[in-house]
């Protein structure tokens, strides 16, 4: 449990309108949310089921979790994002069966705004007492937290040599022969084992692991996407870009302004 950690990875301003509709369809984002509303109110539909979230509150949306939006009124908000971790890389809240928007409990803007006094940015102590609120939201509303890291832990640490290796040579050229020699099996025996027990195949764990270190450069840096996709040893930005908008919806460039032109704090 000691090892269970959380990133927090951006924290943004938003007001948005009916624009942000996604006009019944569903999307999803491989970060975790909590959305802080200030002012209107943001339904979301999540296997058929409303939930409107409603100012006042924060609410915590899962990644990997698609949700279709309405709005149809002007709303503010602040969203925390960010995510979890207790083998490197592997964050064992993406694959919680229940995941579904939760309501964690109340905030207050006039604190919350306090971080940030005469526009500065939050300091070591700030960000420390954010990241702290959020381990208090996250324990208090997931009741289930230490059964589903147990289950993760039983599941995924044999794997920890591949997932280190992962680690070491994240990248588009990183082969599954390479993982399944990292724990010393034949390719198609290693890959039933791991998929068996993560629930992803080894290429589905790479590819999502490369999407996410793909959002960190993207929404916590001003690298060129070019640069994103050679770091990511892609072999040019089209196919780094179309890698990119299969799993996010959005080609990078676009998802980079859709957060960035939300008032990044």
């Amino acid at each position: 449990m000691a090892r269970f950690r959380i990133h927090l990875l951006g924290l943004y301003y938003a007001q948005v309108g009916p624009a942000w509709d996604s006009g019944g369809r569903e999307q999803s984002d491989h970060l975790h949310h909590i959305d802080l509303v200030c002012f209107g109110r943001r339904p979301v539909v999540q296997a058929g089921k409303v939930t409107e979230l409603t100012p006042g509150w924060a609410w915590y949306l899962p990644g990997c979790m698609p949700v279709a939006r309405r709005c149809h009124e002007d709303c503010w908000l602040y969203s925390l994002k960010f995510r979890c971790e207790r083998l490197t890389g592997v964050d064992p809240l993406l694959d919680w069966p229940e995941r579904r928007p939760l309501r964690l409990g109340r905030w207050q803007e006039a604190a919350f705004r306090k971080l940030w006094e005469n526009g500065r940015e939050p300091d070591t102590q700030s960000l420390f007492l954010l990241q702290a609120q959020i381990y208090t939201w996250l324990a208090g509303s997931l009741p289930s937290l230490e059964r589903m890291i147990i289950q993760h832990i039983k599941t995924h640490d044999c794997f920890e040599p591949v997932f280190d290796l992962i680690e070491s040579r994240l990248g588009a050229d990183l082969r599954v022969e390479e993982l399944a020699a990292a724990m010393k099996l034949p390719v198609h025996a290693f890959s039933m084992a791991f998929s068996r027990s993560v629930g992803l195949s080894p290429k589905a764990h790479l590819s999502r692991r490369s999407n996410q270190k793909a959002i960190r450069l993207l929404i916590q840096s001003d690298t060129p996407v070019k640069e994103v996709a050679f770091k990511l040893k892609f072999a040019d930005k089209f196919y780094f870009s179309r890698f990119f908008k299969k799993l996010n919806g959005v080609p990078p460039a676009a998802y980079r302004r859709k957060f960035f032109g939300s008032n990044k704090r």
